[in-house]
């Protein structure tokens, strides 16, 4: 690994750690840390290791005694381009899902350029099957689970689908189907739907994020050039990234109707450079017979609840997430 770039990627996970500890730090209101971590072993990636999930708990929960067939659960993806993040950062939106009586099982999978495409897929997908074999341990309803995750965590919401459909439809996965739980729904915030475009072809897709005088800095060259290279740092051979487990809004038909929940909702960027493959594939889902519910959120870019620091902008990231906790109890309502 070039010792440059590896610098790089540290220097940006030191930087957004801090901002999102800062984040969690700020305001009133400090939303809670995990109840749980668990260290679950990769049984799907060629690339071995293990991988955390911190496990949040609503109130009442008590795993030594069962509630009826159990909590809701919500699995959570952070964001991030697969180099960055952790699956802390999400604690003000997973405080909301507690609130409402989920448990949440935050994903911290493993990131590139140490662990390239596809690991953090099989890990989001080895974490899914994980809880499913032990949702009775956990005290969950398997049967009431919602994926949810931003930016790239909502690409792995989709993905992690499409791979436990492929696995299964090509008898890649051995895994007793009692095993198997129901996804209700998923709730991607500005999710990658598209990896065959360039960042200047996103960028010209959306007259109003070339508009703005100050870009956000994941658009920038510095970082950016990091997101693009580090997901496939040093592989073999190139991917086709207009594949369904990189470009999830180019899949064929079979797999998104066959893979994917009935119910998806998008909460997106109004001045985000993935706003038009976003729109696209919220078209293309509904056209599948998806019950697809999209919301736009002007006047802001891409993780723009993730930076938010006016008082103005904080409480329209509260009522935001407020909005889509709300909407993911109804999909393990329905």
């Amino acid at each position: 690994m070039s010792p440059i770039f590896y610098l790089k990627v540290y220097v940006i996970r030191l930087l957004t750690r801090l901002f999102a500890w800062l984040d969690r730090r700020g305001g009133p209101l400090r939303p809670p840390g995990p109840d749980l971590t668990v260290n679950i072993p990769s049984i799907l990636s060629e690339s071995k290791g293990s991988f955390d999930v911190f496990f949040y708990f609503p109130p009442g929960y008590d795993r030594n005694y069962p509630k009826g067939n159990g909590f809701p659960v919500v699995l959570n993806f952070h964001g991030g381009g697969y180099c960055v993040g952790h699956a802390r950062d999400d604690e003000r939106f997973i405080a909301e899902l507690t609130s409402r009586g989920a448990v949440v099982a935050s994903v911290n999978y493993r990131r590139a350029p140490e662990s390239p495409y596809p690991v953090a897929i099989e890990d989001s997908l080895d974490a899914l099957l994980y809880i499913w074999r032990n949702a009775a341990s956990l005290n969950i309803d398997k049967h009431r689970t919602v994926l949810a995750g931003s930016s790239v965590g909502g690409h792995l919401a989709f993905t992690s689908l499409l791979m436990l459909w492929k696995r299964m439809k090509d008898k890649r996965l051995q895994i007793d189907p009692s095993n198997l739980g129901t996804v209700k729904g998923i709730m991607a915030f500005y999710p990658v739907m598209d990896m065959t475009k360039s960042r200047a072809e996103r960028a010209q897709s959306n007259p109003a994020f070339l508009a703005l005088k100050k870009k956000p800095a994941s658009s920038k060259k510095f970082i950016g050039s990091v997101f693009d290279e580090a997901f496939f740092w040093k592989l073999k051979e190139k991917p086709d990234k207009g594949f369904m487990y990189l470009s999830p809004g180019l899949a064929p038909e079979d797999s998104l109707k066959e893979a994917l929940p009935p119910i998806i909702s998008f909460k997106l960027a109004g001045l985000d450079y993935l706003l038009s493959e976003e729109k696209e594939a919220v078209r293309r889902l509904g056209l599948l017979g998806k019950k697809v519910d999209c919301e736009v959120v002007e006047g802001v870019s891409h993780y723009w609840d993730h930076m938010a620091r006016t008082p103005e902008m904080k409480e329209l990231r509260d009522k935001c997430l407020g909005k889509a906790a709300e909407e993911i109890e109804q999909m393990w309502q329905s």
